[in-house]
Order: structure tokens, then sequence, then C-alpha cells
């Protein structure tokens, strides 16, 4: 339990003779004062009713103030130690003078606010979905930096996996940025560098493979007999494009505009990692650029600004970070249900 001590520092006489008067409040045998804009002579002290003598001028109302500090700061120490083990008294002192406790949540959320135009939707419901399993975790309306020990984190990463049978790279996924958002607070001062438990945590991933058909496998799905008109045939196309050119992902398909296309190469920004990229097409990718070059406009110089592929349900113009973000997923998740469909027709007899 923190202990609340009111008294007088006869360290700091000013120039009039005169003492403060501080709160002191101690936890795990640390302390931290207050200063109340009280000042006494430091005979008028008494030590051992804690108060200023009854002859002292003001006594009475110094007192009567003193008291009520006092008892402020032990109300708010058992209400903070109540909620969590891991406070200090640092985190007390920051309450009483009107300082935001050091709350995890807070700090997470103002960041996914104050970072919302320059990450992308798809990062921004990340970091709320993690938010949202560290509630859950905890239990609780408030996370205080000192609870975010190893030991917490451990047991985070066993909630993930066994609770909510998550991935491991879906569990080193959302550790790492739980480790980004406690660096970024000891950068603001808010956590001392080594309370971070990330010091003695390494984060280990699994590696993964993007699957690609083998050449006959990839020669079968080419031959499949589909009408030309049909969103399987679309799908067919993009996928084999993909293969072809580099394994461009879908995504990134999707958005890409003739502007992109110089006639032998095409020039795009990497949505994921907004790295810009180059890659010269085979023959193959070339010949299902020539399909579409007419298949809508009927035109051999299609809009710059048109989609090459016509899957997506927005205006090549369309400004709305949301409405793009989802309509590139609904047309991903389309696509990749329809290639489950391809892969079934592909098999061999």
């Amino acid at each position: 339990m923190a202990s609340v001590k009111v008294y007088p520092r006869l360290d700091k006489v000013n120039k009039n003779g005169q003492v403060p008067i501080y709160i002191r409040l101690t936890k795990n045998r640390k302390s931290k004062y207050i200063a109340l804009d009280v000042y006494i002579n430091p005979n008028d002290w008494n030590e051992k009713t804690g108060k200023v003598r009854a002859g002292a001028k003001n006594a009475n109302q110094i007192n009567s103030f003193l008291s009520s500090k006092e008892a402020e700061a032990e109300s708010i120490a058992l209400e903070m130690e109540t909620r969590s083990k891991f406070i200090t008294a640092s985190d007390i002192k920051s309450r009483i003078i009107g300082r935001p406790p050091t709350d995890f949540f807070e700090f997470m959320e103002a960041r996914i606010k104050a970072q919302s135009e320059e990450l992308s939707i798809g990062t921004i419901r990340r970091l709320k979905s993690i938010l949202a399993k560290l509630k859950k975790f905890v239990e609780n309306e408030k996370l205080f930096f000192d609870e975010i020990n190893v030991r917490f984190i451990r047991d985070f990463q066993h909630f993930l996996i066994e609770d909510l049978k998550n991935q491991i790279n879906t569990v080193h996924s959302n550790l790492k940025a739980i480790r980004k958002m406690i660096c970024d607070a000891i950068d603001e001062e808010l956590m001392p560098s080594v309370k971070n438990p990330f010091n003695k945590i390494k984060l280990k991933g699994q590696k993964t493979f993007r699957e690609f058909l083998l050449n006959g496998e990839l020669e079968r799905l080419e031959g499949l007999e589909l009408e030309e008109e049909s969103i399987l045939n679309h799908h067919r196309n993009l996928y084999v494009f993909s293969s072809y050119s580099g394994g461009v992902r879908i995504s990134d398909l999707l958005m890409m505009r003739w502007k992109n296309f110089n006639g032998t190469h095409l020039h795009f920004q990497i949505r994921k990692s907004r790295e810009e990229l180059s890659i010269k097409l085979p023959k193959k990718s070339l010949e299902i650029l020539h399909f579409y070059k007419g298949y809508e406009q009927n035109t051999d110089d299609p809009d710059p600004e048109s989609f090459i592929f016509p899957l997506i349900k927005i205006k090549p113009d369309e400004t709305d970070r949301l409405k793009v973000f989802n309509a590139i997923s609904s047309a991903t998740a389309f696509t990749n249900k329809n290639l489950g469909k391809l892969a079934l027709l592909d098999k061999p007899e």
C-alpha cells in the first residue's frame, strides 16, 4: 500500500525564513513529492500531530487545507491500487496533480487517431483489432504501462494462441505492433526504456511461402474452356498474369491502370510497402493486356486512368480511402473464392 504524508521541507527555506509544505507519496520504497503552495514558519510545525500549531497565523485554515489534500491523495492512491497492483508513486502523483495516468489503452487510441491520415485503412483496422484483443485479455478499462512487463507479454501471447486460436505469424504481428507503441511511448517519456519488456523478448515469426502453380498446372489452368465474358475467365486471367509477371499481388493488380503500362513494362507503387517497382512483362502477360485493351472501351488506346482489369467496383477517380479499401477487399475475396473453383476444374481426370 502507498503511504501519504504531509510535512514541511525544512531544507527549502525561502528569503522570508519560511518553508514549503509537501505531500510525500511512498510506494515500494520509492517516493514522489507534491508541493502544496503553502509556506509556514518552521517553528509553527507540530511534528507529533503533523499539523500547524494552534497559535500560528491562519492555523485552522491551513490545517483544514492540508487535511483535505492528504485525504484526497489517500483516496486516489487507494483507487488506483485497487485497479492495478503495478501502480507506482509516480502514477499516483501524476493523477493528483492533474496529468492523466499513463494508460496504454488511451495512448494507443490517441496514436491510431493521430496517424489516421498516414496509415492505410488495413493497418488502422489491424491496430484497432489488436487493441480490442488487449482489452479482452486485460478485462479492465485501463492498462497502465507498469503492468506491461515480460510476464504480461508472455501471458498475452499464450492468450492469443490458446484462447483466440491466432496463427503464429498473427501473434508475431500483434506483438510487433505493441512493441512499436511502447517504443513510441518511451520516446515521449511516458515509460522508462529500462522497463521495455521487449528488451528481454525476441519475437520470431514463421517463414511464409507464396504458392504458385508448376508449369504443367499453369498450362492446364490456361487451357480451361471458359466463357470470355465470365467472371471466372477474368479471375483466371488475373492469376495467370500475376504468375507470369513476377507474382504481383492481386490487390495491386486490381488497382493497376493503363497509365502504369508503357508497352513493355509495368511501373507502379506497391500498396503494402509503397515501394516503387518496374517489371518487364513477358509475352504471356502482354497477350493478356492486349485482350483487355479493347475489352470495354473497344480501342487500342484506352483511357490512361481506367483500370486494366474490370474487376473492382469503384470509379477510377475515387478518393475516399475507406471506399477504396473496401472495394479492394471485396474484389480480392471474390477472386480468391473463384481461384478455388478454378483449382477444382483444373484437376486432371
